[in-house]
């Protein structure tokens, strides 16, 4: 089961950057992400209320409780939508890549027990070389492109930062109330910057973007991040993260091979430093 749940989430969180920019092409970002966070956290509470989970009992708590996901949802996934509108899922997959790199460094600040070794911070270099490559690519074929390298590394390092909060102060915490109350206050500022920013009638209803919703919600949030948090109950934390260096590779897998997305030979040489990066980032030394 473990295996099976492991090769589940590598497709699905692979697959999501493809369903992430098919909706694009009938819906706004902001809306787009809005609605896939609604649907997940009407999904997520559903569950508390059958399971009888108890919730944060005063406003107060419930903001502190939440207040990760303002971070790891709201910020990251705006930012991750939009760049998707100025770059190829293969290449948004590739840089989000880079997330466990960016957690390695907060942690420094946030997570001071949990110290890097030498090879950990080789993959440092190496990952951040790897993103250096792949920026001065995309600025010099088209400052759309930049620009939509850096909303995805933007939206990479928020994430990064959601999670190391959550991890510092409610990692002991109920999971499905945690992603819920985190889902609900990230998802209330993307909804508002919608209303504001975007026109609703630019949202059109197309087997594409509602397609695209659906998937996201209840695979892309719900399934993946309950199976994540499973097999981090059966299976070592370092296994597990290993999903952060395979989850790229299927996603240049099926949007190169299945769509027809292009990369170029620097973000090629770039996607591999990334991910050799990782993986000296994520790896441990035997134990003796």
């Amino acid at each position: 089961m473990t295996i099976i749940v492991f090769i589940l989430l590598c497709f699905i969180w692979g697959s999501t950057w493809i369903a992430i920019k098919l909706g694009l092409n009938d819906a706004p970002p902001l809306y787009a992400s809005s609605f896939r966070f609604i649907i997940s956290v009407a999904i997520l509470y559903t569950i508390i209320f059958v399971k009888k989970y108890p919730l944060p009992k005063t406003l107060k708590r419930f903001f502190y409780r939440g207040y990760p996901g303002i971070y790891m949802y709201g910020g990251s996934y705006a930012l991750i939508y939009m760049a998707e509108q100025y770059i190829n899922s293969s290449l948004t997959a590739v840089l989000f890549a880079s997330f466990p790199l960016f957690v390695a460094l907060l942690s420094l600040g946030f997570l001071k027990e949990e110290k890097q070794k030498i090879i950990a911070w080789l993959g440092l270099v190496l990952g951040f070389a790897g993103i250096v490559v792949i920026s001065y690519d995309s600025l010099q074929t088209s400052e759309h492109l930049f620009w939509g390298t850096i909303l995805a590394l933007g939206g990479s390092f928020l994430a990064a930062l959601g999670v190391v909060i959550h991890k510092k102060h409610f990692a002991q915490d109920n999971i499905y109330v945690s992603i819920a109350v985190q889902m609900t206050l990230g998802g209330i500022p993307l909804l508002l910057s919608a209303i504001i920013f975007e026109h609703i009638s630019s949202f059109l209803i197309t087997w594409q973007s509602v397609g695209s919703i659906l998937y996201l919600s209840v695979f892309g949030s719900v399934v993946a991040f309950v199976g994540y948090y499973w097999l981090l109950s059966h299976i070592n934390a370092v296994a597990v993260s290993l999903i952060a260096f395979i989850t790229p590779l299927v996603a240049i897998f099926i949007g190169v091979v299945l769509f027809g997305e292009s990369l170029s030979l620097l973000i090629f040489l770039g996607t591999l430093m990334i991910l050799a990066g990782v993986f000296l980032v994520v790896r441990k030394e035997p134990s003796h």
